[in-house]
């Protein structure tokens, strides 16, 4: 039976010499791995130029139990992304976090609200003239809640010196490991966790604050995400808000 499925593309790798390997989220069907035909006519009802970061599309496949890896019959765009094409700023951004989002999920994971909430994100950065800086930083902390490991924030209300990130809470007490911050460190990703694309424009910060909060939440998401490597394009993001 043939299934038509909304997608978010999220990295693409060459298979042979006339195939590429999609990995996306689909709105009903968690993340899954697409086999894309490469051809460039324009006559062809499944053109590989579509599937790049990010891009939200409707692809129809044949649906069955006995494969892991789909091949779409048709693909179309759905969703304009002009503004974030044009910008090597945002571009950076939506590398990051594609790239970011196919090491953090696993074949089948996600669901609607995930899918809603990075297809969200995603527009909302398209739409923005300026005050989005912080943007992956946002996206992150607001991420974790999707993937089950959002930090119980809630625990700053007693005197918490400390944020322990392996038991991902605020403690009195100096944990035995090295995994924690402490002083300015712990105080400011509790008042981080509660800004979001509206207010993020706020938070004033330089760029070696912003690459710092960076690598503690990728450290937060490697301790919580076993085998999590490090983005490939985080160099780049990191030079781009410098």
């Amino acid at each position: 039976m043939v299934e038509t499925h909304q997608i978010l593309v999220l990295s693409t790798l060459r298979s042979g010499t006339d195939r590429l390997l999609v990995r996306a989220l689909s709105r009903t069907a968690g993340r899954v791995t697409l086999s894309i035909p490469l051809t460039h006519s324009q006559r062809a009802s499944l053109r590989h130029t579509l599937f790049r970061p990010f891009a939200l599309l409707e692809v129809s496949w044949e649906a069955s139990p006995l494969t892991s890896i789909y091949r779409p019959r048709t693909a179309r765009n759905t969703s304009r992304q002009d503004s974030i094409l044009a910008s090597p700023d945002k571009t950076a951004i939506v590398i990051f976090l594609a790239e970011f989002l196919t090491y953090a999920t696993a074949e089948g994971d996600s669901g609607e609200q995930f899918f809603d909430y990075v297809n969200y994100a995603i527009e909302w950065l398209e739409t923005a003239q300026s005050g989005y800086a912080n943007f992956h930083i946002v996206f992150l902390f607001r991420l974790t809640r999707f993937l089950g490991i959002q930090p119980n924030w809630e625990s700053q209300q007693g005197t918490g010196r400390y944020f322990d990130l392996d038991s991902a809470e605020y403690t009195d007490r100096r944990p035995a490991h090295r995994a924690f911050l402490e002083g300015e460190d712990a105080r400011a990703v509790g008042q981080l966790a509660r800004l979001n694309f509206a207010t993020m424009h706020l938070l004033h910060i330089s760029g070696q604050q912003r690459s710092h909060i960076l690598h503690v939440l990728i450290s937060f998401y490697r301790l919580h995400l076993p085998g999590l490597p490090t983005p490939k394009s985080l160099e780049v993001l990191e030079t781009v808000f410098a």
